[in-house]
């Protein structure tokens, strides 16, 4: 018996895929180290470092998340984050394992790609806060939804909504994987398994709930919300 290929968009949402720019730009975690035990009494003020190369004037910022968090951008020209400025301030950094995950973006919004064949440069670091004898255990890779994030306040802001999904190596590279993001809300549910980036047109009024998995890799949940009878941005 043969198997049904999965439905690239079984939502009642209509998705248009992106092409990533291309840029000569790259980043990488200095610190922490991969595979990293932060050690101190209050982790939320670890320093996260960061190195870059060639970042041209068309790189407007860095965006760094913790876990499933929301992105923070930074300047171009700043490396480094505290790990509380990376969470809410009610956040606890519990003990085990941890994700920080970073990419440039370009004006347009979108993380660029070096050549037309190669991989976003979006890059992850897994560390672990305390000591953690089971840091084995688990999938070895990770999953990260930078985009949609917050709310998408009148139609214009939500006219188009960016989606932007990567899949990492134990190592933190990028991988060509493919990725599922379950959408749950009152307005539309079902599954996109587009490559990214994509746009999604015209998202209803509504909290979204999205679900994004890959093989080898732990699910991550974040939300976002629409209110297309509301004036102002995102």
């Amino acid at each position: 018996m043969t198997h049904a290929e999965p439905v690239s968009n079984s939502t009642a949402l209509r998705a248009e895929a992106l092409e990533a720019p291309l840029s000569r730009a790259s980043l990488n975690f200095t610190a922490p180290e991969l595979g990293e035990h932060v050690l101190l009494a209050e982790p939320r003020t670890y320093r996260v470092q960061l190195s870059y190369d060639a970042l041209g004037p068309e790189v407007s910022a860095i965006e760094l998340s913790l876990d499933s968090g929301r992105p923070r951008r930074l300047s171009p020209t700043r490396t480094s984050i505290t790990l509380a400025e990376l969470s809410s301030e009610d956040a606890v950094l519990g003990p085990g394992s941890h994700w920080l995950f970073a990419a440039p973006v370009l004006a347009s919004g979108l993380v660029p790609r070096e050549t037309p064949s190669g991989p976003r440069a979006a890059r992850a670091r897994r560390f672990f806060i305390g000591t953690t004898p089971d840091e084995a255990r688990g999938p070895s890779g990770a999953v990260w939804l930078r985009k949609p994030d917050g709310s998408y306040n009148g139609p214009k802001s939500s006219d188009a909504v960016l989606f932007d999904a990567f899949a990492f190596s134990a190592l933190g590279a990028p991988i060509d994987e493919p990725a599922t993001i379950s959408v749950r809300s009152h307005k539309a549910s079902g599954e996109l398994r587009l490559a990214s980036p994509f746009v999604v047109h015209e998202v209803p009024s509504g909290v979204y709930e999205l679900t994004l998995s890959a093989r080898a890799a732990s699910t991550s949940t974040t939300h976002f919300t629409v209110n297309r009878e509301l004036g102002g941005g995102s």
